[in-house]
């Protein structure tokens, strides 16, 4: 990576490509929206390098479903250009979210994350909880993931 990346709220339009492009290829899914997309609260975050969106995640203002009393965020949508992968730009798009969750003073950040992501999810804090179940729009093998900002 040469540039530095930036981080900015966009909408869901400047995102879906990527979302296509990582989240629903190989799957029977061809879809990448989510019912919740266009609500007030949903803040759409893009990851850019030399101004080229590579990143990409979705934040909602959703309670834990573990304890539905307290604040907490939902992210969806997450995803790093392949060609991009491992080289840390995820963190940086997750610990962006993680402040504003911070800063709206929500306890928890939790996800349905992929069974392929889970070891991303656990190096940057999360706890793996429950059991897995099979996510209907991509087949694939989700557990739900949370971490802890209080």
């Amino acid at each position: 990576m040469d540039a530095s990346p930036t981080i900015d709220v966009v909408s869901v339009d400047d995102i879906v490509h990527l979302r296509m492009a990582v989240l629903r290829n190989g799957t029977p899914s061809q879809d990448p929206r989510y019912p919740e997309d266009d609500l007030p609260d949903s803040v759409h975050l893009a990851l850019r390098l030399d101004g080229e969106i590579v990143g990409t995640s979705t934040w909602l203002d959703r309670p834990w479903p573990h304890e539905p009393l307290a604040p907490a965020t939902q992210l969806r949508g997450m995803a790093i250009a392949s060609h991009l992968q491992s080289r840390g730009l995820g963190e940086l798009l997750l610990r962006a979210g993680i402040e504003r969750a911070a800063d709206k003073h929500h306890h928890y950040v939790w996800a349905r994350a992929r069974d392929t992501a889970l070891r991303f999810y656990e190096r940057n804090g999360f706890a793996v909880v429950g059991e897995a179940f099979t996510d209907e729009a991509t087949g694939m093998s989700h557990h739900l993931v949370v971490t802890s900002l209080s």
